[in-house]
């Protein structure tokens, strides 16, 4: 009778094979995973985008206005040239709109992540109803707190303007963070301004509760009530000067490193 041999283990040939064909299958399902998973935080994202944008027309349509340098302000406690998206936030939270730490610091975020890294876990409120102001552990940077938001919002300065108007435009009033003034997101190497998809998009919500990604918004928005192509995102607001307003008068998008104004996006 033949004597037949079991064989125990691979041949050299046979074990360069199937790493070439593991080799291929993981940089076939590697960039699938990654498209999946970036669809899923722009969803996300989008949801609390959303949810920003209906918070604010609640606020609207229950006050007659919008939110103003005035309410961030107070919120604060401090001057207008100090005031951030955290003060913003502090303002929905005062009014029971939004008491969600999480819709405005989103777990992908690499600055939120970050934040979480080295302080173990995230504020758990945003207004502290003690003294109506803003909550230490919430506090923008300027406020002598560190902790990162991923949104940029807009306050619409204006004393004589038609808000139900404004409720049914496509006007921006709500960003994810790292568009820059140029119209550009910034990559993540910029630090507390990168965008938090790198520089390959962002997401903006309008004051009519859509909200849509863009690459980049070069030419494709318009100054407020014009039709000249608008340099910034902030000449897309209504402005409004009246002087008995004092300070709070510039329409403009606020970041959680400060004040906004009309130079760009971000200081």
């Amino acid at each position: 009778m033949g004597r037949f041999r079991s064989r125990a283990s691979f041949s050299l040939v046979e074990l360069t094979v199937s790493m070439g064909i593991l080799t291929i299958l993981l940089g076939i399902i590697f960039p699938a995973v990654n498209i999946i998973v970036e669809r899923s935080q722009r969803a996300k994202a989008a949801r609390n985008l959303r949810i920003i944008a209906l918070a604010h027309a609640h606020f609207i349509n229950d006050f007659g206005r919008a939110i103003r340098y005035k309410d961030v302000c107070e919120m604060k406690g401090s001057a207008p040239t100090d005031c951030d998206v955290n003060s913003f936030a502090a303002v929905l939270a005062k009014y029971g709109y939004i008491k969600d730490v999480s819709v405005w610091a989103w777990d992908f975020d690499y600055l939120v992540k970050n934040y979480k890294q080295s302080q173990g876990s995230l504020p758990t409120r945003i207004c502290n109803t003690d003294n109506n102001r803003v909550d230490s552990s919430f506090a923008g940077q300027q406020s002598g707190g560190n902790f990162p938001l991923s949104v940029v919002c807009c306050l619409v300065q204006s004393s004589n303007f038609d808000y139900p108007q404004l409720l049914n435009s496509k006007i921006p009033c709500a960003i994810s963070r790292g568009l820059g003034g140029n119209g550009l997101w910034r990559k993540k190497s910029n630090g507390n301004l990168g965008g938090i998809w790198d520089d390959k998009g962002g997401l903006i919500a309008f004051f009519d509760g859509h909200v849509e990604w863009y690459g980049n918004v070069k030419k494709i928005f318009k100054e407020y009530e014009t039709t000249n192509e608008a340099a910034i995102l902030c000449a897309t607001l209504p402005h409004y000067h009246d002087a008995s307003d004092g300070n709070y008068t510039d329409s403009c998008f606020l970041s959680w490193q400060g004040s906004g104004d009309h130079s760009g996006v971000h200081n």
